[in-house]
């Protein structure tokens, strides 16, 4: 059994990141948008016939099949013969149309769960509410299935995957029935490898890629009917779910609904906060991105080449000095994360070269290892000119060098003239 994690069940991204899957997608972008044109008018056409004609099963049998020509279904039934007259169809959930691409296999089917057509009095289906409220979703279902001799699709994983493996099954839908018909469901899209839903996508995310994609393919397979007898209804909703995930060739993962929406709500911050510091970061280096201000970071990033270029902005915009700025570093009133130092393993070279001009590994290795707060390099004065401060600057650069050599050469033990 492999070891699937939440994120291999939810794509990240729209379309595929390999090189000829991305020229292609882009050589079919025109085409795609004509699709999407043409179709756009059909889905007006489709939801303003769903408001105006009668609610029969003759209506719901024809706005199945214009819905599929708008959003460009295509279904094929590997094993028609081996449905049966039950009920309850049971399957696994992949997209939002699994509904409507089942109804154009074996007929009119009346979905549990959430579509985005219940807005369509005409197509027949019905909000039954939550599943966790028992008596109120019973008490729907029996006045809906009262006068209508509709089959029945449930969706029990109530989330859609992108079909690497099957989510725990909401064994609640169970309690209802006595005996179901597994059904398993595929979903293909050639010549465009365009993911069915992606991680925050919205319904009309969706129906957009359903109506700029050429076609999406539904492979629809039954299997044999299941009787629940003596089982309670956690057992019951596991082995449908098993013979679903074996034929299927897929595993059983014991991650909820929940469980998933949880995750992608986390992800979904992480990725704002993540490029929310991006942006805060661009308005900073913005804010002071002029020729002297560059200067000044180019000169404490050559020093201390361990402090994160941001920290550096961020005490410049409040001191404007490098001296001062290099102090605050080294003094400690500059909090940031240390940058991994892109020679730390360097060894000081013991060549001829004096003391006082190490390589940069070298300065940047003993300055990170350095005890910051035992170093007090200020200037005594402020230069009376560019000269004189340059100067400063200059002696300044060089003992905190020196110290910063003295303090590695210690610290490993070297045998190295100081």
């Amino acid at each position: 059994m492999t070891n699937l994690q939440i994120e291999n069940l939810v794509n990240s991204s729209r379309f595929p990141d390999k090189g000829k899957s991305i020229l292609l997608a882009l050589l079919y972008l025109p085409v795609g948008l004509l699709l999407l044109l043409l179709r756009c008018m059909l889905v007006f056409i489709f939801f303003i016939l769903g408001q105006i004609l009668p609610n029969t099963p003759p209506i719901h049998s024809f706005l199945s099949n214009f819905a599929c020509l708008c959003f460009g279904i295509i279904v094929s039934v590997e094993n028609r013969k081996t449905k049966e007259n039950v009920e309850v169809f049971v399957s696994n959930s992949l997209s939002i149309f699994d509904h409507v691409a089942i109804s154009k296999a074996i007929g009119t089917v009346l979905p549990l769960n959430k579509t985005p057509l219940q807005s369509l009095p005409a197509y027949g289906t019905t909000d039954f509410g939550s599943i966790n409220n028992t008596e109120t979703f019973k008490r729907k279902l029996e006045a809906v299935t009262k006068d209508r001799k509709t089959p029945i699709l449930v969706c029990p994983e109530e989330s859609t995957t992108n079909g690497n493996a099957l989510l725990k099954f909401n064994s609640k839908y169970f309690k209802f029935f006595q005996k179901v018909q597994p059904l398993c469901i595929t979903i293909k899209r050639p010549v465009v490898n365009i993911a069915i839903s992606t991680l925050g996508s919205t319904y009309m995310n969706d129906i957009i890629y359903f109506m700029f994609s050429p076609f999406t393919n539904y492979s629809i397979k039954f299997l044999p009917s299941m009787d629940k007898k003596s089982l309670s209804e956690d057992e019951f909703a596991d082995v449908v779910r098993q013979n679903i995930a074996a034929e299927l060739k897929i595993e059983a993962t014991q991650f909820s609904s929940s469980e998933v929406a949880e995750w992608s709500k986390r992800r979904l911050d992480e990725e704002r906060r993540r490029n929310q510091e991006q942006t805060n970061g661009r308005s900073s280096l913005t804010r002071f991105a002029n020729p002297q201000v560059l200067r000044m970071v180019s000169q404490v990033k050559e020093v201390l080449p361990h402090v994160p270029i941001q920290a550096i902005y961020n005490d410049l915009a409040v001191t404007r000095s490098v001296d001062t700025t290099i102090t605050n570093i080294l003094e400690g009133r500059v909090r940031f994360t240390p940058e991994a130092s892109r020679s730390a393993a360097a060894v000081p070279s013991t060549s001829s070269q004096p003391s006082t001009s190490p390589n940069k590994s070298t300065i940047a290795t003993g300055v990170a290892a350095a005890p910051f707060s035992h170093l007090h390099m200020a200037a005594s004065t402020f230069g009376k000119n560019a000269s004189e401060r340059t100067r400063s600057f200059q002696e300044r650069k060089e003992q905190l060098i020196a110290a910063a050599r003295r303090r590695y050469i210690e610290k490993h033990n070297l045998e190295l003239p100081l």
